[in-house]
C-alpha cells in the first residue's frame, strides 16, 4: 500500500508544476496597456507609443519623442466546474493585478531606444477550501515577469526593432494531499531565470493611409532548479520518503509570431486586424524529479500534448477632438489544451473577448488610456480519467495606464501633434455703420454781377528828346 500513496503524493506535486505551466500556456496575458486592452490587442501594425516594447518593437522608432507610461490591468477570473453528477462549484471572487511599466526616447530622428517591464504569462487560480478537487489543487500562483531593453531604427517607410527578454519567474502552491486515510497538505514554491529576445518591423506601404506590421517573440525555457516542497500532517510510518525537499522541473513560455495590417479610411480613424501565432506545440510533457527521494517514487513523468493556436483580433480608434479617443476590439483565442488533460488548476477553454476603451490626452502630454475587456470562457467538457466534467465561465479585465508624450525637437512636434478639431468658420467683420446722409445745404443767393467800369483817358504822349545844339 505504501508505492499507491507515494503515487498520490506525486501526482499532487506534479499537479503543481502542471497548473503553473498550463497557465503559462493557456492564458497568456496580452492586456499590456491600457491602450491595447481597449482595442483587444489589435496592436501589431497601428502602435507607435512605448508599449511598443511589447506589442512590436518597431513602433517605437518615432523620431525625438520621449513616450513613458505605467500601468494595471486588473483580472477578475469567475470560473465554474460542474462534475458528471451534476455539482457545481465555483470560484470565489478575487483579483490578479499584473503590472506594466515603458519608457522609450528618440536618440536622433531615426534612432530609438527603451526598457520595459510586463508579465505576458501568469494568473492566479483560487478554488474553494476543501472542494472536490482540491487534492489537484486549491490555490496556485505564476508571475513571470519579463525585462525588455529595446532598439529601433526608421529608415524611410520601415521602421525595424529588436529587444533582449530577462525573465523572471516565480511559483507558488497549496494543495491538499490525501495519505490513504489521513489528510494532510503541501506548499510548494520555486523561482528562476530565463532569457529570449524579441524583433519587429513596421512598413508604410501606403502613407497615411496603410502599414504592414510582423512582430515575433521567442520562446523562453525557465529551468526551476531550487524548487521546495513542505509537507504536512504526514503519517509517520511514510516520514522516511515524505518530508520537505528539494523538486525540480522546467518550463517553457512559448514563442509566437504576429502579423497585422492597419490602416486610416479617414484622418481621425485607425482600424487594425492581427492574426497571432503561439507555439504551444512544445509543450509535449511535463518532467518533475526530486533528487533527494531515495526511494525513486515520487518523479513524475506526464504527456500533455498540447497543440499550436492561432488568435484572431480586430480593433479600432477614433478620434473625437485633440483630447479624446475612443476604442473597441474583438479577440477569438481557442484553447491549445485537450480535452483529455485539461484539469480544474487550467479551467481553460476557446474564448472570445469584447473590448471597450478611451483615453483623455491633456495638452500638457499627459493622458489616461482605460480598457475593458469582458472574455467568454466557452464551455468544455474534460475527458481527463482523473478528473472529468465541465469548465466555462468568463473573466473581466480592466486595464488602466497613465502616460507622458513630449516632443524632443520641433520635428518632433509638428510628426506628433494631434489633429486639431475643425476650425470653427471665422464670423464675418462687421460693417461700419453707414454715415448719415448730409443735408442738401441752402442754396446761395444770386451774385450780382460787378458793375461796369468808366473807360480811362488816353495816356499823354511822351514828348520828343531835345536836339543836341551843335558846336
Amino acid at each position: 500500500m505504501k508505492p499507491q500513496k507515494l503515487f498520490v503524493t506525486s501526482l499532487s506535486v506534479f499537479s503543481f508544476f502542471i497548473a503553473n505551466q498550463a497557465w503559462a500556456a493557456g492564458t497568456a496575458l496580452d492586456v499590456q496597456s491600457g491602450r491595447g486592452t481597449g482595442m483587444a490587442s489589435a496592436m501589431t501594425a497601428a502602435v507607435d507609443d512605448s508599449a511598443s516594447i511589447y506589442y512590436n518593437p518597431a513602433g517605437i522608432a518615432r523620431g525625438r519623442v520621449l513616450d513613458a507610461q505605467v500601468g494595471v490591468s486588473l483580472l477578475v477570473p469567475s470560473f465554474s466546474y460542474k462534475d458528471p453528477s451534476g455539482n457545481k462549484t465555483t470560484m470565489p471572487f478575487y483579483v490578479v493585478p499584473p503590472p506594466h511599466a515603458y519608457v522609450t526616447a528618440g536618440i536622433t530622428d531615426n534612432l530609438s531606444v527603451g526598457i520595459g517591464v510586463f508579465t505576458p504569462y501568469g494568473l492566479v487560480i483560487k478554488w474553494p477550501s476543501g472542494w472536490e478537487g482540491s487534492r489537484l489543487t486549491e490555490e496556485a500562483k505564476l508571475e513571470t515577469y519579463y525585462i525588455n531593453p529595446t532598439v529601433a531604427y526608421r529608415y524611410g517607410p520601415v521602421r525595424m526593432g529588436a529587444g533582449f527578454q530577462l525573465v523572471r519567474s516565480t511559483v507558488e502552491l497549496q494543495r491538499d494531499v490525501n495519505y490513504g486515510d489521513a489528510q494532510g497538505s503541501v506548499d510548494l514554491g520555486g523561482g528562476a531565470w530565463g532569457v529570449g529576445a524579441n524583433a519587429g518591423v513596421q512598413v508604410d506601404a501606403i502613407d497615411k493611409y496603410l502599414t504592414v506590421g510582423v512582430t515575433y517573440r521567442s520562446a523562453v525555457r525557465v529551468n526551476y532548479n531550487n524548487g521546495s516542497a513542505h509537507f504536512s500532517n504526514v503519517p509517520p510510518e511514510l516520514g522516511s520518503a515524505i518530508h520537505d525537499q528539494k523538486a525540480t522541473t522546467g518550463i517553457t513560455n512559448p514563442d509566437q509570431l504576429a502579423i497585422g495590417v492597419s490602416s486610416r479610411p479617414i484622418k481621425n480613424l485607425l482600424l487594425d486586424a492581427d492574426i497571432v501565432w503561439f507555439g504551444w506545440g512544445k509543450f509535449h510533457s511535463i518532467d518533475i524529479s526530486f533528487p533527494d527521494d531515495m526511494s525513486g517514487q515520487l518523479a513524475t513523468h506526464e504527456p500533455k500534448n498540447w497543440h499550436n493556436t492561432v488568435n484572431y483580433h480586430v480593433g479600432a480608434e477614433g478620434i473625437l477632438d485633440e483630447h479624446w479617443r475612443v476604442r473597441g476590439g474583438l479577440l477569438l483565442d481557442p484553447t491549445p489544451s485537450p480535452s483529455s488533460t485539461a484539469l480544474p488548476d487550467v479551467p481553460d477553454a476557446t474564448r472570445l473577448n469584447i473590448a471597450v476603451g478611451g483615453s483623455y490626452v491633456h495638452t500638457t502630454g499627459f493622458r489616461i488610456d482605460a480598457g475593458y475587456q469582458f472574455l467568454i470562457a466557452f464551455n468544455k467538457t474534460s475527458t481527463a480519467p482523473t478528473f472529468p466534467g465541465d469548465y466555462g465561465g468568463f473573466i473581466s479585465i480592466l486595464g488602466i495606464s497613465v502616460g507622458y508624450r513630449a516632443p524632443l525637437s520641433k520635428k518632433a512636434t509638428e510628426d506628433f501633434a494631434p489633429p486639431p478639431p475643425p476650425a470653427a468658420p471665422e464670423p464675418e467683420p462687421p460693417s461700419p455703420p453707414a454715415e448719415p446722409t448730409p443735408e442738401p445745404e441752402p442754396p446761395l443767393p444770386p451774385v450780382a454781377p460787378a458793375p461796369e467800369s468808366e473807360p480811362s483817358p488816353p495816356a499823354a504822349p511822351a514828348p520828343s528828346p531835345t536836339p543836341a545844339p551843335n558846336p
